[in-house]
């Protein structure tokens, strides 16, 4: 037996996203979140975020795919990643740097949280 297809819809109503709780970043500013697909230790979902800077170390896998806006990541070696509507953003476990969001980012998101994937 199968699962109920359903729509998420990244544009309109944001009735149905949760304003993020205690966000951080140097203003900090505003953003929301909607998980779209729950499924053991992987997660799907939307998250947006307002202009900020904010120092990060992931203790998950992710990959993002842009909707919108722009930012910059700069990994603590010091390379900067410039992302953009269309651009596909993977942040393995254990990389850490820095966002620099400079236009209202919306992502959607993959995330595995089961530990190191083989």
């Amino acid at each position: 037996m199968g699962g109920q297809i359903q729509v998420v819809r990244s544009g309109g109503d944001r009735g149905a996203w949760n304003a993020l709780v205690d966000p951080p970043g140097e203003i900090p500013s505003a953003g929301a979140e909607r998980a779209a697909f729950t499924s053991g230790p992987f997660t799907t979902g939307l998250w947006e975020r307002e202009p900020d800077t904010w120092s990060f170390v992931r203790a998950y896998h992710e990959v993002a795919l842009i909707l919108s806006g722009e930012a910059d990541i700069e990994e603590q070696g010091g390379a900067v990643h410039t992302v953009r509507a269309g651009d596909v953003l993977i942040t393995p476990e254990g990389s850490a740097g820095t966002w620099r969001i400079r236009e209202k980012i919306v992502k959607f998101y993959a995330i595995y949280d089961g530990g190191a994937a083989g």
